[in-house]
């Protein structure tokens, strides 16, 4: 991108602005400081990579925009630290906030901004302060669950992030070509999609095999949000496909195609891994609309074939192949397929249910609060069983533990519990042999799984495990020994990792757990086997069964947890946003192709998806959806 021009207009901030926007640069590197020191596995490297960026923001501040794109599908590392609540990408976003502010105060620009500035932050606190209160707010710690009141502040980051981008973005645009800054937010959203196809790719071939479209396995690359079901994978997907198309388009030389052309088929290959109906036909019907514009556009040379070049004729055959491949054959898809009525029935059963959460005017007006719906459906007692519970605490005797439930009603089948297991991951090893010990105790008696699998997220694979029994006494030592391979012979699968993993398979019950080793000899594998709340390391995961975190619909979940108000306003948002994308269109604008074809593609996958419990892929849609306004719309006006 290009550096201000020299006498760029600016427009000078009031003494209050600037102070807000000290005060705002201030507050966030208090924060970023607070989550680096408190970061479980490398605090002294996290906290120096924190405070070594923000020369490099306050110097251009536009720098730090575009890592957001770039850096996002990579900057969470959830299953190794146990954070569910803030993650490394928050610290990306903290570092140029901090930055980015320090250089408007010092500049003393901005100044149109910040009444915006004011007005979105009062917002944001308003959502998620609203649902912050919770009689249980003394329960929070950096590793609480989705069922305590910081699942607000989980959720709602995404919208506090945008709303703290915006004078950012807003200032950017006033002084940056825009075409060369929408290039670059492009550029810099397709480097994300090749860590996310990277990802993809090994993850493949760890398990179950690159060629191997019949194992029922979906994909999930480095979205460990998917890890309580959601999908998004899907919604990034769906918002990158249509920059590719552009960077077609765009690239001249054979051999920037020739690469540019494989990426796109192994992008191909990934969407359709997900094997996701919702994916599938959101990322094709956004390419479909985003041929019909790019048509439109030019009708007159579109319809001379000899233009199609025989590059993009390969391209699209390839791409047919796999369409043709996953959709023809006795494939996982094709499964999926053959059960969408059932799944529909129970995907509107689930609606309605969600729904009769809203018992009262006030409900539905405002909603129940932000990221509250999985601790009211707990409480509620629809039906919504939750297979397993944790948490980490000193006992009375003043020693660290664990809690681990299993599933909380009794007239569940013991196998519900094999849904959900607390898990660690280790280095990966080629023994045969995992000694596993523990102290444990239970008041009514309880059977407790111990895995250890070869595994990425959601599918448990080459697993050894034991059912360990919990008599109805004091504490008492579990010990037993795990044999088999867990790791095969070819390199590419020793690439994998280890995962550790506990569950409580009777009904009801809770088991109270310390000192957990597994290893080889004396040599522990685990990280904080005694459980002590500030060293995390533990990290939830689901299997199968994703009903009580989420509604599967971005607009339900809006109105059931901020209100026909809320739902309203956001409508009122993305409705203004398009119609100003469209109108840039009409104007000739190129650029506005992709947002169109983008965010009619999430929209769209958002009648199956809920999108807003996905803060990473939610804040880069509302990014992308920021920056087309600002640099696009509002510079063709």
């Amino acid at each position: 991108m290009a550096r201000e021009p020299p006498g760029a207009a600016r427009t000078e901030v009031t003494t209050s602005g600037r102070l807000m926007y000290l005060v705002v640069s201030l507050l966030s590197l208090g924060g970023g400081c607070l989550v680096a020191v408190s970061h479980p596995l490398m605090p002294l490297l996290v906290s120096g990579v924190f405070l070594g960026l923000l020369p490099l923001f306050f110097w251009r501040p536009w720098i730090g925009l575009l890592t957001l794109p770039a850096l996002m599908p990579v900057l969470n590392f959830a299953p190794w630290t146990g954070w569910l609540i803030v993650d490394e990408f928050d610290l990306l976003v903290l570092a140029v906030v901090s930055a980015g502010y320090l250089r408007m105060w010092k500049d003393g620009s901005g100044g149109k901004h910040w009444k915006t500035l004011a007005t979105l932050l009062a917002l944001c606190v308003l959502l998620i302060g609203r649902g912050l209160t919770d009689s249980s707010i003394d329960r929070l710690n950096w590793y609480s669950d989705y069922m305590t009141p910081l699942n607000s502040l989980r959720v709602g980051k995404s919208l506090l992030w945008l709303a703290l981008l915006f004078p950012l973005v807003a200032q950017a645009a006033e002084v940056l070509p825009h075409r060369q800054a929408m290039r670059d937010f492009f550029r810099a959203a397709l480097l994300g999609s090749g860590w996310v196809v990277l990802a993809v790719v090994w993850e493949r071939t760890f398990y179950p095999g690159l060629a191997d479209i019949y194992t029922p396995y979906r994909t999930v690359a480095l979205f460990w949000e998917m890890h309580h079901g959601g999908a998004a994978l899907d919604a990034y997907l769906v918002l990158v496909a249509p920059l590719l198309v552009w960077a077609w388009h765009t690239t001249g030389s054979c051999t920037g195609r020739m690469l540019l052309g494989t990426f796109i088929l192994i992008f191909g290959y990934a969407c359709l891994t997900t094997f996701s109906r919702g994916v599938v036909f959101a990322v094709g019907g956004a390419l479909v609309l985003q041929c019909v514009l790019q048509g439109w556009q030019a009708r007159k040379e579109i319809l001379d074939w000899r233009r199609i070049r025989l590059s993009s004729a390969f391209v699209l055959a390839a791409l047919a192949l796999q369409v043709f491949l996953v959709f023809a054959t006795d494939s996982f898809m094709n499964y999926r397929l053959q059960e969408t009525d059932r799944d529909f029935g129970g995907r509107l059963e689930h609606w309605e249910r969600g729904l009769r959460q809203l018992e009262s005017p006030t409900d539905w007006l405002f909603g129940i609060g932000l990221g509250k719906l999985p601790s009211r459906w707990s409480r509620s007692g629809d039906g919504l069983v939750l297979p397993g519970r944790y948490e980490m605490a000193e006992e009375a005797d003043g020693k660290p533990g664990l809690r681990l439930s299993g599933p909380d009603s009794r007239d569940t089948d013991e196998d519900f519990g094999r849904l959900f297991a607390l898990s660690q991951r280790f280095a990966a090893h080629t023994s045969a042999l995992h000694r596993i010990s523990m102290t444990a105790r239970s008041g009514q008696g309880a059977r407790v799984l111990v895995q250890v699998c070869a595994s990425h997220l959601l599918y448990p694979a080459r697993c050894i495990e034991e059912v360990l029994a919990v008599s109805p006494s004091g504490w008492q030592a579990l010990k037993t020994d795990l044999h088999g391979w867990l790791f095969e012979e070819p390199a590419w699968q020793r690439a994998g990792h280890g995962v550790f993993m506990l569950s409580v398979l009777t009904p009801g019950t809770i088991v109270e757990i310390r000192d957990v080793h597994v290893g080889i000899g004396g040599e522990n594998l685990l990280r904080n086997p005694q459980f002590k709340v500030h060293e995390g390391r533990w990290f939830p995961q689901s299997f199968g069964y994703f009903l009580p975190w989420h509604i599967d619909n971005l607009y339900l979940e809006l109105l059931v947890e901020i209100g026909l108000v809320g739902l309203i306003a956001f409508v009122t948002v993305v409705v203004s946003a398009t119609w100003g994308f469209f109108r840039s269109y009409l104007e000739g604008e190129t650029f506005s192709t992709e947002l169109l074809s983008s965010v009619s593609g999430l929209l769209a996958l958002g009648l199956v998806v809920s999108v807003l419990d996905m803060p990473r892929v939610a804040m880069l849609a509302g990014l992308m959806m920021v920056w087309g306004r600002k640099f696009l719309t509002e510079k063709c006006e």
